[in-house]
């Protein structure tokens, strides 16, 4: 167990000094000038997309449209914070972590920040910010209501803080959801869970073929941040493209060209590790019946499926492994929806043609349509669960 904050306490003495703490009224007026201080810190770490994207996010801006919407939903509703969200962190997206605590903050919450042990250079400078906020005299009664820790597979500290949490919060694998729900929760609590999850993009090959170079240049690189800030390995970044219209020759090409100069003058560092991995799994998918070609370039390899089952999900290492399959119209992809589907970025589809195929998907599959270059964006609701409304509790009055 390491410590992270508060400073100079032991675990035992930090988790019950914050049990003591009162929690706020939601959207308190002490919580706002610390979300911005973070958000004008991180927007200036232009180095880091990801953390840029995050400060973006606490802008004033947006935080007060969160706001006005919470209250237009809750009118003259009596709602009250949980009392302590305990947020198990993923090792694979550095910033999520804080966009969970960010809005159970803005609830009104105490929290616990469980974070990677996993060495990330993008963790280590947000920890390091939020550290050194932490320790300024206005933001003292924030800093009261939260302790960040670290921890290998110690079950006993899960248990320990899972006992006392409100709610808990799962970012992570199928396998660490499962392990961690063995685990007790106290019989109040509730529980969000985010485990892995597949995501897609769909473009027109009609509309892609009609670009001009400009514009074809705009699409792959809103495409390449989608993709490869995360490595490919965020929820919500493509891994499957489904291409439809009659074009998809001609799109094709144009498309995977313009992206790889796009991915060339990002300096986009690959390893040999990734490469070989993604290169592998690609011959690996070659013997089976449904893969019709594969091709692989240096920064990422195409494997071309005549249907896609649900089973193949599994197989793709991310880095830069892009399945695709071709169909006339977007309906016709509604069967290989699955439940494991999470987002939809699109490009060159109508709304009207959005809705349709969203109302003809029969699982469970699908919480996010979004334009490409906008999958990784964070909102209120992920996997189609507000935030707020789980962080928060209503009090009838009658």
């Amino acid at each position: 167990m390491k410590l992270f904050w508060p400073l100079q306490k032991s675990f035992n003495e930090a988790l019950d000094d914050l049990q003591k703490t009162p929690t706020n009224r939601p959207f308190d007026k002490h919580i706002i000038p610390f979300t911005q201080a973070l958000s004008k810190r991180f927007v200036h770490m232009r180095q880091q997309p990801e953390i840029v994207a995050l400060g973006y996010w606490l802008r004033k801006a947006n935080i007060k449209q969160m706001q006005e919407e919470f209250e237009r939903q809750h009118g003259d509703s009596f709602v009250r914070a949980r009392g302590t969200v305990f947020h198990i962190a993923p090792s694979n997206v550095d910033t999520i972590f804080v966009y969970s605590w960010m809005l159970s903050l803005l609830a009104g919450n105490r929290n616990i920040l469980r974070i990677s042990s996993k060495e990330q250079n993008g963790l280590n400078v947000l920890l390091q910010v939020i550290l050194e906020e932490f320790v300024k005299p206005e933001f003292e009664s924030i800093a009261r209501q939260t302790l960040i820790c670290t921890y290998g597979h110690e079950e006993q500290a899960t248990e320990q803080i899972s006992a006392v949490c409100h709610t808990r919060v799962i970012w992570g694998g199928d396998a660490t959801v499962e392990a961690i729900r063995r685990i007790p929760l106290a019989p109040l609590a509730n529980e969000l869970a985010f485990p892995d999850r597949f995501s897609l993009a769909t473009l027109n090959s009609d509309v892609v073929a009609s670009l001009e170079d400009g514009e074809l240049a705009a699409l792959v690189e809103r495409f390449y941040n989608d993709v490869f800030w995360f490595d490919q390995m965020a929820c919500s970044s493509p891994r499957l493209v489904i291409w439809t219209g009659k074009q998809q020759t001609e799109a094709k090409a144009h498309f995977w060209s313009a992206l790889d100069k796009v991915i060339k003058s990002k300096q986009y560092e690959l390893f040999a590790a990734t490469q070989v991995l993604k290169y592998t799994t690609a011959l690996q998918l070659a013997v089976e019946e449904q893969v019709s070609h594969i091709s692989s370039d240096i920064y990422y390899s195409r494997v071309q499926f005549e249907h896609i089952e649900p089973n193949v999900r599994e197989v793709h290492c991310g880095g830069g492994l892009f399945y695709e399959y071709d169909v006339e119209n977007l309906m016709d992809a509604s069967s290989i929806i699955c439940d494991k589907d999470q987002t939809l970025a699109y490009f060159g589809i109508e709304k009207q043609e959005l809705q349709a195929f969203i109302e003809a998907v029969s699982s469970r599959g699908l919480d996010r349509i979004v334009p490409i270059g906008q999958a990784l964006d964070f909102d209120g609701a992920w996997d189609g669960q507000s935030f707020l409304t789980s962080f928060t509790r209503k009090v009838v009055m009658r």
